[in-house]
């Protein structure tokens, strides 16, 4: 029918579903920054600039400061390949940046 006006819930429901396809995009551009995957780590000297350099990043999402919840590490034949888990402060979205050991600087 021609014409018709749209719902405000079409139009409610179209952009929910434009801004979670833009999340996913931009989740997925993310993982292909350095530092976004295990696979493609930002190389660091030293384990003491590892969490400066984490909190340092933007959240992807919204621009906002990112908090440290927690790390981890495991030895690689590279080096220590470490995992820095963030969140956050403003939308609350989880973010791991991974970083690579490979300096023989003291930590």
């Amino acid at each position: 029918m021609a014409g018709q006006r749209e719902r405000g819930r079409t139009k409610r429901r179209e952009d929910e579903r434009a801004a979670r396809k833009l999340v996913r995009e931009r989740e997925k551009l993310a993982l292909a920054l350095p530092g976004g995957a295990a696979e493609h780590p930002i190389a660091v000297t030293s384990a003491a600039v590892v969490e400066t350099m984490a909190r340092a990043n933007a959240c992807v999402q919204c621009g906002g400061t990112l908090d440290l919840r927690g790390d981890r590490a495991q030895s690689s034949g590279r080096g220590v390949l470490r995992a820095m888990e963030l969140v956050c402060r403003i939308c609350h979205a989880p973010r791991t940046l991974w970083y690579l050991i490979v300096g023989s600087a003291p930590s």
